[in-house]
């Protein structure tokens, strides 16, 4: 088995945990079992296997925040690679799946297929017959959905959808090889990106028109906050005006390879590269100003994880300490000794620090942990049979804490996990049909979740 690659999303409730969603009776301890599709039993022959290897399949799945499942539909699957890389989103009514290179749109209330997008592929009767591009994003903006197809290659693109028809509005080829680094959605709809021809510009989702374009060469993509994208390269930030592309900040003293995430209002800063001799701070920038907040230093390389109320949550995985650091000051509150699961998205509220600990050699449990937020004493854990795939966050729904785990094995169920934020009791499960390797999407009242069979890797 092959394990695909994931892009890292640290977008987390972070509010308490009473206001992250609605409450469900999560007093009473439930097992859900969702409808699933039957499993064809023929097998497939795959170039260099040398015999047959089973179907891959793939399903949307719509959950309520107390654990019953509300629709389960079956999503097309095409050979043995499977290109999933992004979550689901929502455009009003609509929910969108990305799958093996297809974008299937399907009523958000009871998971009926509205149509399906085959990028440069065939399409007949407004169903998608074979694979297509594989899909590297996807971004709604006001009934417009642009998809990031082929990121990197020399067919590269960003298209504009009718989310209710899947009308292709506007298509924008992108230069050169495509886009190595990341692209940000600003907050009035614009989508910003650095080519490889060392441009930046943003694209209007709305109508897929530039809006303007500046040389920048930052390799990692930019970030974007309120009315600023930002970008770094060469130990320097600048900030430009999301609309008219105008320069409204630059800051120098960040590492030659900065990587920049937005958390809590702040964007933080860190070193892309990791050696002797290289930084090891995180510093704290001020969007709107460029001006330094706060650095904090541990003398190893810093991981951010996820913020809240309480603070920002770090880890140094070299001598395994999980921080909790003051947002406004960048003061640590306090530091505990664990190893915090790769790709780990701890929830963080007013008042507790509920992250998945454990599957290191020296730390090979693993384990959902809740800390309290004011000294980082140990409340409760609870030990987990399979570690999460992947960037899964710990959501907060209601009093609950929700963490999609792995399967056990292939082809064996997923387990979606609710526990009393208060006491760590399991309140509900739901199982999955196979692995979960994107983040659910947390709405108001439920959760889409996407699960498909992973790929298969046969000698050449």
């Amino acid at each position: 088995m092959r394990r695909l690659g994931v892009v890292r999303v640290v977008a987390v409730c972070s509010v308490s945990l009473a206001a992250c969603g609605t409450t469900g009776p999560g007093a009473t301890r439930a097992a859900t079992t969702p409808r699933s599709s039957p499993r064809p039993s023929h097998s497939q022959l795959l170039p260099g296997c040398g015999g047959p290897v089973p179907p891959r399949h793939a399903w949307a799945t719509e959950v309520s925040v107390d654990g019953h499942v509300r629709w389960q539909v079956p999503l097309p699957t095409f050979g043995s690679n499977p290109r999933t890389e992004t979550s689901p989103v929502t455009a009003g009514n609509v929910a969108l799946f990305a799958q093996d290179g297809v974008v299937h749109a399907l009523q958000l209330a009871d998971g009926r297929q509205l149509w399906s997008w085959a990028g440069n592929q065939s399409s007949r009767g407004n169903q998608a017959s074979q694979d297509g591009d594989g899909v590297y994003g996807m971004w709604p903006w006001h009934g417009t959905v642009a998809i990031l197809t082929d990121q990197v290659s020399t067919h590269a693109r960003l298209t504009g959808l009718d989310a209710a028809t899947g009308r292709v509005v506007w298509t924008v080829r992108l230069p050169g090889d495509g886009l190595d680094g990341n692209l940000a959605a600003t907050a009035d709809g614009g989508l910003a990106m650095v080519g490889a021809n060392g441009k930046l510009q943003t694209v209007d989702i709305g109508t897929g028109q530039p809006r303007w374009t500046r040389p920048a060469a930052a390799p990692r993509g930019p970030a974007a906050i309120g009315g600023t994208v930002i970008t770094g390269a060469g130990g320097r930030l600048t900030g430009y005006d999301d609309r008219s592309g105008q320069v409204r900040w630059t800051r120098s003293g960040v590492p030659e390879d900065p990587v920049l995430q937005i958390l809590a209002g702040l964007v933080l800063v860190t070193s892309g590269t990791q050696g002797p001799g290289d930084p090891t701070a995180l510093t704290a920038v001020n969007p709107a100003t460029g001006q330094v907040t706060w650095r904090f230093d541990p003398g190893t390389t810093v991981t951010v994880l996820s913020a809240g109320p309480a603070g920002l949550a770090v880890t140094t995985y070299f001598d395994r300490a999980l921080y909790l650091i003051d947002l406004a000051t960048g003061r640590v509150r306090w530091h505990a000794t664990t190893f915090i699961a790769l790709d780990s998205v701890p929830l963080v509220t007013a008042t507790d620090v509920i992250s998945l600990e454990g599957g290191a050699a020296d730390y090979p449990t693993s384990r959902i942990a809740d800390r309290s937020a004011a000294g980082g004493t140990l409340r409760w854990t609870r030990a987990l049979r399979t570690q999460p795939f992947g960037p899964q966050p710990v959501l907060a729904i209601g009093s609950q804490a929700v963490v999609q785990t792995s399967s056990a094995m292939l082809g064996r169920p997923a387990p979606l996990l609710a526990f009393q934020a208060a006491s760590g009791q399991l309140a509900w499960r739901v199982d999955m049909p196979t692995l979960v390797q994107n983040p659910p999407l947390l709405l108001p009242g439920s959760l889409l979740i996407q699960a498909a069979d992973p790929g298969y890797a046969c000698p050449a």
